[in-house]
Formats: structure tokens, C-alpha cells, sequence
């Protein structure tokens, strides 16, 4: 019974974190696309999410399949149309870099994409580590990967006293682990929609399996080239927010 008892609080604890970076990601995207250039319009609304998904192209744009071209077949996939259908078996463009999806190298610029890198950061450091407008290209050498200097910190009044850490100092994170890219894209992709209540499976789109099929990219390599890939990406990730987080910055094994 106890064992139950402890089970259920844990689910719920669980939940309540993850409502609650939902509704503060939701906030944030709106903020980050509008003080993008050129403006959204109309401007995004960022309490409610009236309009925002494949209502609006400047969200559409970023959860689009690759597949797909948004100028295109906007009209067929807010109707659900049957051969443009959105399922978690799509990438979206936002986990591209610079939303540029190369068919002839499908792994190009794959989850290097700023807003995923911005959302990732404000779910696991800080609001006010994502404060820069871009990443680091691919032909970055390390030392160049680390550029991003952290904002300074201010001397602490008496508002601040009770300030509580980030979440990857409470939860003990060590290095970014692909469990938690998963989890920050399957935020991002609730965050960029028109769904305003969480469920595992919304508008046909299955959260779970969206989850589950980005971390088999990462846990289920085949070749010696794709573990390769996957420890340069992680290693790449490790990198790039180490400025923020104070992790040990090593190649992931398999």
C-alpha cells in the first residue's frame, strides 16, 4: 500500500513539473518568435494558444513535417486531410538547424536547431540563459562551441535570498542525455501548438510515441558510422550548454 501510496505521489509530482514547464515554454516561444525578425501576423497571443499551431504560419512553420512543404499543403493539413496526415513518425522542421532539411542527408543539422537549444535551456537552466540568437555552425571548433558566455551575475539583494537552483542542478545532471533532448522536443512540439490541454495523444498526434521514436534515433544505432554521429551530436550538446551547467564533458559510450 505504501509502496502505491509513494507511486502516485511521484506520478503526480511528475505531472506538475511538466504542466509547469509547458505553460512557462508556451509563454517563452511566443516571446522568442515575436522579437523575431520579420514580426509574425498577425502577433501571437501569449497566454492562450487561440490561433497558434498550423493556425498560424509562423508556429506552422516550425511543427511542419519535413515532408511537407507549408506553403503548400497548409490548407490539406489543418482539415486533416488523409495524405497529409501529422503523426509522430513526421520530424518537425524546428529540430533542423535554421528549419533546413537536406532529403539527400536526412541527419544534417538534426536537433541543432536554436529554439530547441533556447527551450532546452530555459526548461533545465535558466529563463535568461536563453538570451542569444544563434548556435554554433557544424564547422565550429570546440573552443569556438563554447563562445556563448553565460549573463553576468548580479549581487544578490534581499528578493533573491530565496532563489532556488536550476532544475539540472536539483535533479543532478551530469551531461545531456538524450532522454532529455526527447523530453525538451515533445515540450517544444506541445508548446508550438494549438492544444491547450496535455494528453498523451492530441489531434491525432501521439506525444508518446513522438518520444519514443527520438530516443530509438539516439539509443538504436546500427552501424559503427551512426554511434559516431550520435556521440558527436551528444558531444556537440554537452559543448554547447556546459557554460551553463556545470557537467563533465566527455564522449558518451555504447
Amino acid at each position: 500500500m505504501n509502496f502505491w501510496l509513494s507511486f502516485t505521489k511521484l506520478n503526480k509530482g511528475a505531472d506538475g513539473a511538466c504542466g509547469d514547464n509547458a505553460a512557462r515554454l508556451k509563454i517563452a516561444i511566443v516571446r522568442w518568435l515575436m522579437s523575431s525578425q520579420p514580426t509574425p501576423e498577425p502577433a501571437l497571443e501569449p497566454w492562450h494558444k487561440t490561433g497558434h499551431g498550423f493556425y498560424h504560419d509562423a508556429t506552422a512553420q516550425l511543427i511542419c513535417p519535413v515532408d511537407y512543404d507549408w506553403s503548400n499543403p497548409r490548407e490539406n493539413i489543418c482539415n486533416y486531410h488523409p495524405d497529409y496526415l501529422v503523426t509522430a513518425d513526421c520530424w518537425p522542421f524546428f529540430l533542423y538547424r535554421d528549419e533546413c532539411y537536406d532529403p539527400e542527408n536526412p541527419v544534417k543539422g538534426l536537433f541543432k536547431n536554436m529554439f530547441l537549444m533556447k527551450a532546452f535551456k530555459h526548461i533545465f537552466t535558466s529563463p535568461s540563459s536563453t538570451n542569444f540568437e544563434s548556435i554554433p555552425d557544424d564547422t565550429d571548433n570546440n573552443s569556438r562551441v563554447l563562445a556563448a558566455e553565460p549573463p553576468l551575475k548580479h549581487q544578490k539583494g534581499p528578493s533573491d535570498r530565496h532563489s532556488h537552483s536550476h532544475v539540472a542542478s536539483l535533479i543532478g545532471m551530469k551531461s545531456v542525455a538524450p532522454c532529455a533532448i526527447a523530453y525538451t522536443v515533445v515540450q517544444l512540439q506541445f508548446s508550438l501548438s494549438s492544444c491547450t490541454s496535455r494528453h498523451v495523444i492530441n489531434e491525432d498526434f501521439n506525444y508518446e510515441a513522438f518520444y519514443n521514436n527520438i530516443l530509438t534515433f539516439f539509443e538504436e544505432c546500427h552501424t559503427e558510422w551512426d554511434k559516431a554521429e550520435i556521440v558527436e551530436l551528444l558531444l556537440w550538446w554537452n559543448q554547447y550548454v556546459s557554460a551553463y551547467i556545470k557537467i563533465h564533458i566527455s564522449s558518451p559510450t555504447y
